[in-house]
């Protein structure tokens, strides 16, 4: 391997080292929120709502954050219907509650909003929150969670972070792998492994984080694990191949 290309290589493992740890780090956030806010305050004999959380991402310790639920009427009836909603306070024993009834006209729908800031972080981590609706028809007691990761960023807001990893994270991985492709040129290989190697990950994590940011969480988190045990496969793969890499000859 001349120098050019060696020069090519390293940087390549650096860049795309680096993006893919942006990508893990938002990835392993998003998903150990979410499984604290589904161990938070359990409703156990609830089925799962019908009507989605739509929670932030991320919040940094400079912003605040907005939850919401919209509830729609689905029956050709009136419903009447009971939201209680439960945030953490800091810690996981200090819970913040709240309580809403509305009556609703058929097909008539109403969106709910809370506030989460984050010195409401259980471990200063996660922000944890939780929504029991009663209702009047259909099942009577269905929930909804979600977590929300605190991120210790002062300078920036919320969406401008979330905005910014993604985009670093996104410009690391593809330079990473357009300077592998330089090195694999001018080393005149025509297999690209590490390149599909490297593309491979990168889809995988892409599906990883699309299913996460939608709330399939456990979907997302299956595959995080995976990723995790293939990635520790890889590094002891080519660390032990280094090991055994024979000497070089003393002259």
């Amino acid at each position: 391997m001349t120098k050019k290309a060696k020069f090519f290589f390293i940087t390549a493992i650096v860049l795309f080292v680096l993006g893919v740890a942006i990508g893990l780090f938002l990835w392993t956030g998003s998903v150990w929120a979410d499984l604290e806010g589904y161990m938070f305050q359990p409703a156990t004999q609830a089925d799962q709502s019908e009507f989605n959380l739509m929670c932030p991402q991320l919040i940094t310790t400079n912003d605040f954050g907005v939850i919401s639920l919209r509830i729609e009427n689905d029956f050709d009836k009136d419903v009447k219907k009971v939201v209680r909603g439960y945030k953490s306070l800091g810690y996981v024993i200090y819970v913040a509650s709240d309580e809403t009834s509305l009556e609703l006209a058929p097909g008539e729908s109403e969106v709910l909003h809370w506030y989460i800031y984050p010195e409401d972080a259980a471990w200063k981590r996660f922000v944890l929150f939780r929504v029991n609706i009663i209702s009047s028809r259909g099942t009577g007691l269905t929930t909804a969670s979600c977590g929300v990761m605190v991120v210790n960023v002062p300078f920036l807001k919320s969406n401008q972070f979330f905005l910014l990893a993604l985009l670093s994270g996104t410009l690391l991985i593809a330079a990473g792998i357009y300077m592998m492709y330089r090195s694999s040129l001018l080393q005149e290989k025509n297999n690209f492994y590490y390149e599909r190697l490297m593309l491979s990950i990168t889809g995988v994590m892409i599906i990883g984080l699309l299913l996460t940011f939608f709330g399939q969480w456990i979907a997302g988190g299956l595959i995080m694990v995976g990723m995790y045990l293939f990635l520790l496969v890889i590094i002891t793969h080519y660390v032990q191949k280094w090991l055994d890499k024979p000497p070089a000859p003393e002259f």
